[in-house]
């Protein structure tokens, strides 16, 4: 009896030390057991879709599933609402729970994406794939060109201290991580290809509600005679240029002196697009910049910023970049999606499109594909 005794306190000893053993140090990313060892996980869900055209059947791969759970732990807070109102701190389950509600909403809608894009031919191509590379590399590199080797104080190479910087700034920037990062990369390209592919009638509906144009603007100080004559030569050579069909970018480049944007879109109200502070453009800009075919340049227009300032303008009318406004930015999805500035309602097009995904969304099944597995995944068990 004994020594039976001796053998489990053995045990827990050496039990007890392999746990002080496991929490050394910092985790590598991964599913850790209630001992410390990592956990090899291959898929977590099966995700199973059938909006009508034939089932079609998903495993998220762990390393998909851990990206988008290690961002929202990483951005979930600490507390939460109970029924009576009342904020209190969140248990570990109760934290875990919430998040593994999100990360499967989330993975729906990617894999939503996922299968109506195989309908349409649709899907993230190698060219996508180097496309993220290349701005991954293009980005270590800005990084590794600021660092002052005499004044840094860093382990390892160059390379992997501008990963770090970069991971850093993209927690600063809203807690997120370069895997969530890159899955948000695929899934906004996904969207942008759909909208696309799903909105035929997308260059008519933009040349009948929308505006885009480049500017040049030249101001000067009123009441200066010198300052105005060398303002009015500037935007006469500028004019000469662009007839003469000299790069638009090149010419503002060249010639404006002011702080407006060089690149705007407008509703048919002269409502700028985007504007935080609900900025609209003049009548006589709005009317200078209708009257132009597409491609066209305007006359020199003059005109008064306020009491003391004056400036010249051109206007260069521009065709629609259909995969810019498909895309996700702040103007291209208020462009897209509404049919004015401030509209209360969606454009048929965006409609169509929020329809169609969401079909397939709402016929979504996701199972665990191991349960053990699944019920091990906590806030403090996957890095």
């Amino acid at each position: 009896m004994k020594k039976f005794c001796k053998a489990v306190c053995l045990f827990a000893v050496l039990a007890m030390l392999l746990l002080l053993c496991a929490g050394c140090g910092e985790r590598a990313p991964g599913l850790y057991a209630w001992y410390g060892g990592r956990i090899d996980v291959d898929y977590v869900l099966r995700l199973t879709i059938d909006a009508g055209d034939g089932e079609k059947v998903y495993d998220v791969p762990f390393d998909t599933y851990r990206a988008v759970f290690v961002y929202l732990k990483g951005v979930t807070p600490d507390t939460i609402v109970d029924e009576d109102g009342n904020t209190k701190i969140a248990s570990k389950a109760e934290k875990t729970a919430a998040i593994k509600e999100v990360t499967e909403d989330i993975l729906i809608d990617y894999y939503s994406l996922v299968a109506l894009g195989e309908k349409y031919g649709i899907s993230i191509t190698e060219e996508d794939k180097q496309a993220f590379y290349d701005d991954y590399q293009k980005k270590i590199q800005t990084y590794i060109d600021q660092i002052d080797e005499s004044e840094a104080d860093y382990d390892g190479t160059k390379e992997e201290y501008a990963e770090e910087l970069y991971r850093k700034s993209l927690e600063i920037a809203g807690g997120m991580t370069p895997e969530y990062f890159e899955f948000s990369y695929y899934r906004s390209a996904l969207e942008q290809k759909l909208k696309l592919a799903l909105s035929p009638d997308l260059s008519d509906y933009l040349d009948q509600s929308y505006y885009h144009y480049k500017q040049v603007v030249v101001q000067y100080t009123k009441g200066d005679s010198a300052a105005e004559a060398q303002a009015r030569a500037a935007i006469e050579n500028a004019h000469e240029a662009l007839l003469a069909g000299e790069d638009i970018d090149k010419v503002i480049e060249e010639y404006s002196n002011s702080d407006y944007e060089s690149e705007l879109y407008l509703d048919i109200y002269g409502a700028v697009v985007g504007s935080s502070t609900g900025d609209s453009v003049g009548s006589v800009t709005l009317n200078a910049v209708k009257a132009l075919e597409m491609g066209g340049t305007s006359d020199i227009i003059s005109g008064d910023e306020d009491d003391y300032t004056g400036y010249f303008a051109i206007f260069k009318r521009l065709d629609f970049d259909l995969e810019y406004v498909c895309g996700n930015s702040t103007v291209a999805e208020a462009i897209y999606g509404y049919p004015y500035v401030g509209a209360e309602y969606t454009t048929p097009h965006y409609s169509r499109y929020l329809t169609i995904v969401e079909s397939y969304r709402q016929n979504t099944s996701s199972v665990p594909i191991d349960q053990k597995i699944y019920d091990r995944i906590a806030v403090n068990t996957l890095y």
